[in-house]
């Protein structure tokens, strides 16, 4: 156990380191792509801004064409040429300007501070804001696109790592079972085969009484039947795990027959020793299999006589609703822990307190026990106010009209305790 608990440590461990790796992972691709789609709106901003100085400039050249006269001559030492030529008007100028610009404004007062005037004028070129708005839009929505992929990466990422971790624990925990269940089956087997050992060799090297045989021959036909339970049980999970669970079903009178197997179970374990305390409901009826039901309820029997100190007290109660028959099989033992329920039907479990490990078992009964009624289309439940206060198993199976005589023929009971 103390293996097993440092082995799941370990793994838990190594799951958050794995996931706070991917957190950082994701975190730094998420900084690198702030930082590069900053870079790269910087980067437009001056392309637009270049656009700017362009503007500029052609407003230069149009605003100050000076010519050379065809006609130059040097007089007294100077260059006289043609004076320059009209010079456009504002509005012209800031429409050829904004047509070959789009993203450039003509404004009075400078926006920003490296806004250039306007040759001979009181108005300065600056970039229109909605080219900018736009970019910053983009920059914006390529950020969530990033970061939400990012989240999808590391999402899927930590989502399969959980898939893994928790299947590798499920298998370790299958493993756990199946070596508790080898170990349990191979005590189940010791005990009985050591008990008919010894009365075996008491027969045959004492001189015994008659009432002293009788006794041991009571012994080891309980012994016997011990073995052939634990043998019948395991058949019955490996046919069950093969899909080959035979079922023979007819209508049962369930009455009759419950009280038939609640009583056969109490003389076998001991006239008495269950407390059993039977109120049953009259006329309901059910399509099942008598004898493989019969197996459920005296798994559920039995664990109340083995998870319950004397003197025991077992309600078994059948009632019905509109559409189901309802088994209710109570005791006054143990009790389990909220934990333990929902894995208390799975193969090989049992569960897992110093109490009731000291409680011989193979953890296959309530696995068969549920294989059982899902194939007579019921349900079967497990409750607990925990730990001391006893257990509540409800089993429900579809109810049916009672059959007409001569419509159906009656369940054999043969081969139920008695």
């Amino acid at each position: 156990m103390r293996s097993r608990l440092k082995s799941a440590s370990v793994q838990q461990w190594i799951f958050l380191g794995v996931a706070l790796l991917v957190m950082v992972q994701l975190s730094w691709w998420i900084r690198l792509q702030v930082r590069q789609s900053a870079d790269l709106l910087a980067a437009r901003i001056e392309v637009l801004k270049a656009g700017r100085a362009e503007a500029w400039q052609m407003d230069s050249r149009t605003v100050l064409p000076y010519y050379a006269a065809p006609e130059t001559v040097l007089r007294r030492g100077e260059i006289v040429g043609q004076l320059p030529k009209l010079l456009p008007t504002l509005p012209e100028r800031r429409k050829a300007i904004e047509t070959a610009f789009p993203h450039v404004a003509v404004v009075e007062s400078p926006r920003a501070l490296d806004d250039p005037q306007m040759v001979d004028e009181a108005a300065f070129l600056t970039l229109r804001p909605e080219p900018i708005q736009e970019l910053e839009a983009s920059r914006l929505s390529t950020l969530w696109k990033a970061g939400l992929e990012g989240a999808f990466m590391a999402a899927a990422v930590l989502f399969g790592f959980v898939l893994i971790y928790r299947k590798l624990a499920q298998e370790m925990d299958l493993k756990l079972r199946q070596r508790n269940f080898i170990a349990a089956v191979t005590h189940e087997l010791k005990t009985p085969i050591a008990s008919l050992r010894v009365w075996m060799e008491t027969l045959f090297q004492r001189a015994l009484s008659d009432e002293q045989k009788v006794k041991i021959h009571t012994r080891m036909d309980q012994d016997l039947a011990r073995l052939a339970e634990l043998v019948s049980n395991l058949l019955e999970v490996a046919r069950a795990d093969a899909g080959s669970l035979e079922m023979n079903a007819f209508p049962l009178d369930v009455a009759p027959w419950l009280r038939a197997v609640c009583e056969g179970m109490d003389q076998r374990l001991g006239p008495g020793s269950l407390g059993m305390q039977l109120n049953l409901g009259q006329g309901l009826w059910v399509m099942a299999d008598a004898k493989q039901l019969a197996t459920v309820v005296e798994n559920l029997l039995t664990n109340a006589f083995k998870y319950a100190h004397p003197p025991r007290t077992t309600t078994v109660t059948l009632g019905s609703s509109a559409e189901e028959v309802i088994i209710v099989v109570q005791d006054q033992g143990v009790g389990i822990p909220a934990k333990e329920l929902p894995r208390l039907f799975q193969r090989f479990y049992r569960v897992g307190d110093e109490m009731t490990r000291q409680v011989p078992g193979t953890g296959i009964g309530l696995f068969l026990t549920r294989e059982i009624v899902e194939r007579h289309s019921g349900e079967i439940r497990v409750a607990s106010r925990g730990p001391g206060l006893g257990s509540t198993f409800t089993l429900r199976l579809p109810r049916i009209p009672a059959p007409q005589p001569g419509e159906a023929p009656a369940p054999s009971l043969e081969g139920l305790p008695r």
